[in-house]
């Protein structure tokens, strides 16, 4: 199996359990590994035959930015949920990083996998 990789985008959701964190959107930043098997798309050259990363990376921003979770968990299980339905992973590890929310911290963050049974 191979790998497709997306590392460090940013997207911006309404997110959080506190008053504070419901009245404007703020920062997360996404990484995605997504398994898969990459020979056709190599012996092909032809972008159907792989995961498009820069759909996956704008179908990510666009349901980020329509949500309102308070649970980074609840996003990041719509996102996973996303990839599996329209681009076919055997496997995904999603990390979701809020590095804007704790003043003591440089960053927290959850990652989740999933696998297709």
């Amino acid at each position: 199996m191979d790998l497709v990789k997306i590392q460090g985008l940013t997207v911006h959701a309404l997110i959080g359990v506190f008053d504070f964190e419901r009245h404007a959107k703020q920062r997360l930043i996404l990484d995605v590994d997504m398994v898969t098997d990459l020979s056709l798309a190599a012996s092909t050259d032809d972008v159907k035959n792989t995961i498009d990363y820069g759909k996956v990376a704008q179908r990510l921003a666009d349901l980020a930015g329509g949500s309102s979770y308070f649970l980074l968990e609840a996003l990041a299980k719509e996102m996973l949920d996303m990839i599996f339905a329209e681009f076919n992973p055997h496997k995904v590890t999603l990390t979701v990083n809020k590095p804007d929310i704790l003043k003591e911290a440089v960053n927290v963050a959850i990652c989740m996998t999933r696998e297709r049974s």
